[in-house]
Formats: C-alpha cells, sequence, structure tokens
C-alpha cells in the first residue's frame, strides 16, 4: 500500500448482497466495507435483496452504512422488505428500479407491542427503534406510516423518501464484481 492506498485499487466498487439480515450478515458486510475503505475505495455500488431479519443486526447495518468516510449507492432491484428496509435507510444514495418493490413493516414480526409486551419486553423497544428511523427518514402521512404492513412500489417509495431515485444497477462492461452471500 502505498500512502493507505493499494496500488491498483479501483476508486468504485461494485457488489451484491442477497440473504438475511442477521449477525453473520452484518459481520460480512462490515468486513467488506472495512477492505474497501483500508485500499482506497472511495465509492461503493451494493445491489442489496433481503426479505428482513433481525433488528439489531439492520440497525446496526443502518448505523454502519450512514457512517461510512466513502460514498455508498444501495440499489433495490427486487424486494426489500421488513426489517432489511431500516438497513437500506443508512445509504445516503438509494436507487431502486422501476418494478422493485417495498415492504414496510412498522413492528418486529408484523405484531403489535400490546401482542409481544407479555412475552418480550424487548419487542418494545425494537418497535420505538424502528418507529423512530422510519418517522426520521421517510415522507409518510401518518396514517401509513402507522399501518404494520405497507407495501411500496418504486414511484411511491421515491416520493416517500425511501429510495433517492430510480434507475438500473448497471457496473460498467468488464467492472470486476465482489458478492457478500447469504
Amino acid at each position: 500500500m502505498t500512502n493507505g492506498v493499494a496500488p491498483g485499487a479501483p476508486k468504485e466498487l461494485y457488489g451484491m448482497f442477497t440473504g438475511p439480515i442477521n449477525q453473520a450478515a452484518a459481520q460480512r458486510i462490515s468486513n467488506a466495507m472495512s477492505l474497501a475503505i483500508n485500499n482506497g475505495v472511495q465509492g461503493i455500488h451494493l445491489l442489496f435483496q433481503s426479505d428482513g431479519g433481525n433488528v439489531g443486526d439492520a440497525i446496526y447495518i443502518f448505523n454502519l452504512f450512514r457512517s461510512l468516510p466513502i460514498n455508498l449507492t444501495l440499489y433495490n432491484a427486487g424486494s426489500i422488505a421488513s426489517i432489511a428496509v431500516i438497513a437500506y435507510l443508512g445509504a445516503a444514495k438509494r436507487i431502486t428500479t422501476s418494478n422493485a418493490t417495498f415492504m414496510v413493516l412498522r413492528t418486529p414480526v408484523g405484531a403489535t407491542s400490546g401482542k409481544l409486551q407479555s412475552a418480550d419486553s424487548t419487542a418494545i423497544l425494537d418497535e420505538k427503534r424502528i418507529e423512530s428511523i422510519l418517522q426520521s427518514k421517510l415522507k409518510l402521512p401518518e396514517d401509513k406510516l402507522k399501518l404494520a404492513d405497507l407495501s411500496l412500489s418504486a414511484d411511491e417509495a421515491v416520493a416517500a423518501g425511501l429510495a433517492t431515485s430510480i434507475g438500473d444497477f448497471m457496473p460498467p462492461k468488464g467492472q470486476l464484481m465482489f458478492c457478500i452471500g447469504g
């Protein structure tokens, strides 16, 4: 490395993540981001696909994405659902294809905090953390934001601030790709 930059390191990286949001995924994403930063990469384009997973791990990924010292662009080319929406919101630039969808769940596991309170007080805390992030990031009417399950098209996601624009994940021809497995 020269001046903290690996010789021949690309300025932009393109990769893919697909799978559940869990501790293993959080570790793989952290490792990939760390390697990129330590090798002088200035921007990452990540195709992101997940049906959800663990609340704590998604909030960790959200905080990691929003604090990266490099440019991160996330792409939805299929579906991002449940708690994976929270992780997706961590990137400053979020692009969705015109036929992709989002499923926003306001509460963990689709249940209300009242039903979960006697079973696990952690669910109440998770619901508050999710709601706080959704309220700070999304421009939705209160009645829609309070729905337990809310499906959004690409156009609706852009209007709500969930995605920043509509576009396609299109790595340059010949671009090497990395995969953060699922």
